[in-house]
């Protein structure tokens, strides 16, 4: 979780140190730091239009990477759960499996109807490139697999923080609270 949220303040110090070197970095260009309307949308034979382009299609693509990143571990968290519960998984390796799979929402649970049963269907075009099938008996247990596995978690942060805390006796001479000042 913590380099989840390193690597988005990373990409957010990204985005803002490019702009402000095209911001910079255009003035001579006659004011242009993108190819788009605005201020100074005339296009320079310098190129500056071609660099703002640039500059947005690069953050598009840390960000993009960042987010791409991010699926592929939600799925690689996910899975190892769908194997367990009784889902099959059924590559999408055809044209028309991937029309069909285009339809469903990624990474989520899609609820579809088949010969009068529900079927849950999990698609991930960016993992595994497959989607899970399974009746409401797998998806009952992805369920408690999960309800399960976030418990162990808590239970482990929590031995975590047992194991983090300091016993001082009350007559200790050091005093954290009055160190800071502190009533």
């Amino acid at each position: 979780m913590v380099s989840l949220m390193n690597s988005r303040h990373i990409v957010s110090i990204i985005a803002v140190a490019t702009v402000l070197v095209a911001g910079c970095g255009s003035s001579s260009g006659g004011g242009s730091y993108s190819s788009g309307g605005g201020y100074g949308s005339s296009t320079s034979s310098s190129g500056s239009s071609s660099y703002g382009s640039d500059i947005g299609s690069d953050i598009h693509s840390v960000v993009h990477a960042d987010k791409e990143g991010e699926r592929i571990r939600r799925a690689q968290k996910t899975e190892p759960l769908l194997d367990a519960s009784g889902f099959k998984s059924m590559p999408i390796d055809t044209p028309a499996k991937q029309k069909v799979i285009g339809g469903l929402t990624p990474l989520s649970f899609n609820e579809l109807a088949h010969h009068g049963k529900i079927r849950y269907w999990y698609a991930d075009p960016y993992y595994c490139k497959c989607v899970y099938v399974g009746d409401g008996t797998a998806y009952a247990r992805y369920k408690e697999a999960k309800k399960q596995r976030k418990a162990e978690h808590v239970e482990e942060a929590n031995e975590i923080d047992q194991e983090n805390m300091v016993d001082m006796p009350m007559d200790s001479e050091w005093d954290p609270v009055s160190a800071f000042g502190m009533p």
